[in-house]
Formats: C-alpha cells, sequence, structure tokens
C-alpha cells in the first residue's frame, strides 16, 4: 500500500513538473506585439501619438514586460527631436499582445487627448514613423 502512495505521488510530481515546463516555455514563445507610443513635454500644450504598429518574433517576459522596453519610448523621443525638432519630450509605449483591447485603449486615450482644449493632439502615422524591433 505504501508503494502505491509512493508510485501516485511520484507520477502526480512528475506531472505538475511537466506542466509548469510547458508553461514556462509558452511564456518565453514569440509572439505577435501590438504597440503605439505617446509623447508630451510638460512645457508645451502638444501631444504625440503613434498608429497601433505590431511587431512580430517578442518576447514577453513572466512579468508581463517586452524585453527592451526603454528602447521603443527612445526610439519615439529620438524621432521626434531628431526629425521633428521637439526638445524635452517625455515619451511612453503602451503595448499588448491582444490587438482589439489595445486598440479600445487607443481609442479611449485619443479621445481624451482631443476633446482637451488646452492641448494640441497630433497623429504620427505610420509612415512617418515606425518602432523597429531591437
Amino acid at each position: 500500500m505504501n508503494k502505491c502512495k509512493l508510485l501516485l505521488a511520484v507520477l502526480l510530481g512528475m506531472v505538475s513538473l511537466t506542466a509548469f515546463a510547458a508553461k514556462r516555455d509558452r511564456a518565453d514563445e514569440p509572439k505577435r506585439v501590438y504597440l503605439y507610443g505617446v509623447s508630451v513635454n510638460f512645457n508645451d500644450s502638444v501631444v504625440y501619438m503613434t498608429d497601433v504598429q505590431s511587431l512580430d518574433s517578442m518576447v514577453i517576459n513572466k512579468d508581463g514586460s517586452i524585453r527592451n522596453y526603454a528602447n521603443y519610448s527612445i526610439q519615439m523621443k529620438v524621432y521626434l527631436e531628431g526629425v521633428l525638432g521637439k526638445s524635452n519630450q517625455t515619451c511612453a509605449v503602451i503595448y499588448s499582445d491582444n490587438k482589439k483591447k489595445l486598440e479600445k485603449r487607443f481609442v479611449k486615450m485619443r479621445k481624451r487627448y482631443q476633446a482637451d482644449k488646452n492641448r494640441l493632439f497630433l497623429q504620427v502615422g505610420a509612415d512617418a514613423f515606425r518602432f523597429r524591433k531591437e
């Protein structure tokens, strides 16, 4: 009887480890990620927003972050400062692997900035600026 319990415990442990390993492998699996950028200058009333874009083969870490996250906001900052000549920009990148949820959030944020009479909203099209995978 004890051998049966021991065998059952070992089998249960092996199944648990296999399920955990499979879940961990899927978390590190490359996915398509959708993202858009927002930039403001706290000394200026202009808000810049990029279109929703997609990047292939992105790895989402266990904590939900994407690798090299800061590089994507820096890409937008370099574009705004270098190409458009806008200094002191604070950029943020919003991302998700679910396109519908991200587009819903994008529309909500865009409406909020467009409704603000104290801010000038400018859309940066994908033909002018694209995020590059790093």
